[in-house]
């Protein structure tokens, strides 16, 4: 496949997890990990696929632009998200963002391929969430739900996250986190090398 490249424990005999101790994960990380990420959006979306490409690459990611890259088309964003899901599978980068009007639809369908754990997040405090308890390697946004501003500061409070990054969670919790991660990952057929659709 051709790709764009520039340079909470709730429950029976459970502690409740304050949300602002998963924070200092992102905050001790931030900036340090330079890697590649793979990023993907239909037409709804572009503008802000557009953004955060500029935004990360500033910053000293190499991004994986799976497309699209051009708007004068509708674009299906299933087609999309089976490409992200494919670089995913093929080792192309270990993160991906993928992008739609309400990043509702890029997170269910990307879901549905197995390697790809996918959130659809709209603050900077699930994006960090779901990448220190879920091991989310997907975030999806939707470009008329966040600012762009919001979607750079998500984007890098995601890649500055790490799994299990809490001093603070029991073992107990953190190997339940694991066994979680594992069962829903498994999920799904593998994505294949698709082509970008359009009506």
């Amino acid at each position: 496949m051709n790709y764009s490249s520039r340079t909470s424990g709730i429950g029976k005999g459970l502690p409740l997890i304050p949300y602002a101790l998963f924070t200092m994960p992102y905050a001790l990380n931030k900036g340090k990990n330079i890697m590649k990420i793979i990023i993907g959006a239909p037409v709804k979306g572009f503008q802000l696929k557009t953004v955060l490409s500029q935004y990360l690459a500033d910053r000293g990611h190499e991004i994986i632009d799976v497309g699209c890259y051009e708007t004068d088309r509708f674009v299906k964003y299933p087609s999309i998200a089976e490409r992200v899901a494919s670089a995913l599978r093929e080792g192309a980068a270990p993160l991906a963002i993928n992008l739609c009007g309400s990043g509702t639809g890029a997170a269910i369908s990307i879901n549905k391929f197995s390697g790809v754990l996918a959130c659809a997040c709209e603050s900077v405090k699930t994006a960090v969430l779901c990448r220190v308890v879920n091991d989310a390697n997907c975030l999806c946004m939707g470009e008329d739900i966040v600012t762009e501003s919001l979607a750079c500061e998500m984007a890098e409070a995601f890649i500055g996250a790490a799994f299990q990054d809490n001093p603070n969670v029991s073992p107990e919790i953190r190997e339940f986190w694991k066994e979680a991660r594992d069962e829903m990952i498994a999920k799904g057929s593998p994505a294949q090398n698709r082509e970008i659709e359009m009506l």
